[in-house]
């Protein structure tokens, strides 16, 4: 595993990697970071991919790239 993919989630990283905010799913309570229909959730100043109703907690860049991964079939790279 590359040192990179160690590196824990901030904006700054889902910005890099392409992500934008999503202003009609974005609350007071919760950011909404989009690319591609992928979601991740920002709440209390953590991570999570949200699928299906159910938030799935992301800590680092391994796991954002294996969720994305998993639900596009094809790798996330920075743009």
């Amino acid at each position: 595993m590359d040192t990179m993919d160690m590196k824990l989630l901030s904006k700054d990283i889902l910005l890099e990697y392409g992500f934008s905010e999503n202003e009609l799913k974005t609350s007071i309570k919760i950011e909404v970071m989009t690319r591609d229909n992928f979601d991740i959730v920002i709440k209390d100043g953590q991570f999570y991919y949200s699928n299906l109703g159910i938030d799935y907690p992301l800590k680092d860049l391994a796991g954002l790239r294996k969720f994305y991964k998993e639900a596009r079939n094809k790798d996330l790279y920075p743009v």
